[in-house]
């Protein structure tokens, strides 16, 4: 392992993205504990590791352990300060709410004085949830990607007191584990790709919410066009409904362009309680979404 002093990982959050992060970095031998506050959420992430997220991380080829392996590196622990007290890095991937993710680092930071405190948002700086935080030169972004099989990479920025060791430190540890690791190099609202991702999320709920085509249709030209096996509804599923909403509204409160709002058709979906894969139906049903079934993109015939 690399001289960055990482050897023992906790993982703030047991939704979509924490499950996947704790379990890609158990599966390149780090001992790792996740927690979230809802006894169900822990309950729900030990399934869909166990059941998807490490056979999924196996048959791609990435880590150095199998699935039973990685298994004995995760715990789950529904008390924070047993989590993470002696953690080396800490990594924080609960919603998109700035009073909560405040609260959260002033409580960390309170329980370990030394470990590198993260954050996976995109859509929140860390310098916006320091306030109660003694020791803001150890905390930064580390904004994964999810399916973390497929997006091997994780964008990483300072909270503008960040130590820069912390940043080589954590650039040092993500290399290790397998990710292409960019440093941004000024505080950018949704970093890199998600700033660009997200022009192409608003345009696209808006065509749908002008009713001048449906998710499908807009997801199956994308996929021909880019060649891509996922496209933007597809996508906003896999992140989950409820985390796209609270991201768009984390925008909104920068934008100075008063018609730059949520999607009124997201909020309904969300209302009725579609949130994505997490909750088996979105703008596809879950699983084995209809973008993913033979005959979603016509097979394109061979030239006579």
């Amino acid at each position: 392992m690399t001289d960055h002093g990482i050897k023992r990982v906790a993982i703030v959050g047991a939704g979509t993205m924490g499950a996947q992060i704790g379990s890609l970095i158990a599966i390149h031998g780090y001992p790792v504990a996740i927690t979230d506050a809802i006894p169900d959420a822990l309950d729900r992430a030990r399934l869909r590791i166990d059941e998807q997220i490490l056979p999924e991380l196996h048959r791609s080829g990435i880590g150095t352990l199998d699935p039973a392996e990685a298994r004995t590196n995760l715990r789950f622990e529904p008390d924070l300060e047993s989590a993470i007290a002696n953690a080396d890095l800490v990594i924080e991937a609960v919603r998109e709410d700035v009073d909560v993710k405040t609260e959260l680092f002033g409580r960390m930071d309170a329980i370990n004085p030394t470990a590198i405190l993260a954050s996976n948002s995109s859509s929140i700086p860390t310098r916006n949830v320091i306030d109660k935080v003694t020791r803001p030169e150890r905390v930064m972004n580390m904004h994964f990607f999810a399916p973390i099989w497929v997006r091997t990479m994780v964008e990483l920025m300072t909270c503008g007191q960040t130590d820069e060791s912390v940043l080589q430190r954590a650039r040092a540890f993500s290399q290790e584990i397998g990710l292409v690791a960019p440093i941004v190099r000024i505080e950018s609202k949704g970093f890199i790709i998600n700033r660009i991702w997200r022009a192409v999320k608003r345009e696209s709920l808006r065509v749908m919410d002008e009713g001048v085509a449906s998710p499908e249709d807009i997801d199956r030209l994308w996929m021909i066009f880019f060649q891509t096996e996922y496209a933007p509804f597809g996508v906003m599923d896999m992140v989950g409904l409820d985390v796209v909403r609270d991201i768009e509204w984390s925008y909104q409160r920068d934008t100075v362009d008063p018609t730059d709002k949520p999607s009124p058709g997201l909020a309904k979906m969300i209302d009725e309680g579609k949130f994505g894969e997490k909750s088996g139906q979105g703008f596809y049903a879950h699983p084995n979404p209809a973008y993913q079934q033979p005959g979603f993109i016509p097979k394109r015939q061979k030239e006579e």
